[in-house]
């Protein structure tokens, strides 16, 4: 009997080539139910499918299953394409429209593995002519999962983060004019958040803890879209907190950026005439 030892290396071992195909087809998530003979049979057929089919083809049919919404048939052809032909042009469109399937389907849990394909790709690919692309979807998918003001703010902060980079890195990218109207959103959400705590401090009186959020807020959000009444109620704890030059400074801010503000009326009688000239003059045509 022959020994598997004496047979050319041709016989013994598949091409390397092969092995990596057939290592991904077994892979890929059965189509049926788990262990019944259907499910079996549907993935022999992708198999020979998939060995047998030209990449451009197998893209295109994954292409047009994911444009279907049939996510599962649809990513098995995408994933053949983007993991046994990693280097090639078409591997990589299927890698990012792999990606693009689950930030499509939009769930909370497919917005995840979004996030992890785009980042993945910039990995990887960080010179594609499409990079910038990948980098606005990863800010998009933790756009999509920003919370209310008053939760948690991570998925904001990293959004943010994102498409500040995209301004950053790619100022000319056709994406950047939405980067820059996005950023500008996830900032007045960080903003707001801000002014949520620094407002339920107040409420209870805890006038340093206050102070402490309202001058972080001025220092990192100059540009909130709010900033009238964050002027004011700053002011108005520096004053709490025995600051009475810090709070008239707030206030003349306040009348000289917003000299109509109704809330120029609301600063106490006994400090309305230590504010500057001008900025008297501006609470009185307010009032």
């Amino acid at each position: 009997m022959t020994r598997p030892e004496s047979l050319p290396v041709s016989s013994r071992r598949p091409a390397p080539r092969l092995l990596r195909l057939l290592a991904a087809v077994l892979a890929l998530p059965l189509l049926g139910a788990v262990g019944g003979c259907k499910s079996g049979d549907a993935a022999t057929r992708l198999t020979r499918e998939l060995l047998s089919m030209p990449k451009e083809e197998a893209y295109a049919r994954g292409d047009a299953l994911v444009s279907k919404r049939k996510w599962q048939q649809g990513r098995q052809y995408l994933r053949f394409v983007a993991e046994n032909y990693a280097n090639d042009p078409i591997g990589k469109q299927a890698a990012l429209r792999l990606a693009d399937s689950f930030y499509e389907e939009k769930t909370a849990l497919a917005l995840l593995e979004a996030q992890a394909r785009y980042r993945d790709f910039r990995n990887r690919y960080p010179s594609h002519p499409k990079a910038d692309y990948a980098l606005f979807r990863l800010a998009q998918c933790a756009d999509r999962q920003a919370e209310h003001p008053e939760r948690d703010q991570t998925n904001t902060r990293t959004a943010a983060s994102s498409y500040r980079e995209v301004l950053q890195a790619y100022p000319d990218s056709p994406y950047s004019l939405e980067a820059r109207a996005r950023l500008k959103a996830m900032r007045n959400l960080l903003a707001e958040h801000e002014f949520r705590v620094a407002h339920f401090y107040v409420n209870r009186r805890l006038w340093k803890a206050a102070g402490l959020r309202f001058t972080g807020l001025l220092r990192a959000y100059p540009d909130y879209d709010k900033m009238e009444r964050t002027l004011f109620e700053a002011g108005l704890v520096e004053l709490k907190l025995g600051r009475e030059e810090d709070a008239l400074a707030l206030w003349n801010r306040l009348a000289q950026d917003h000299p109509k503000s109704a809330l120029l009326r609301k600063i106490p009688k006994s400090h309305r005439g230590m504010l500057a000239p001008k900025t008297a003059e501006a609470e009185r045509a307010g009032g």
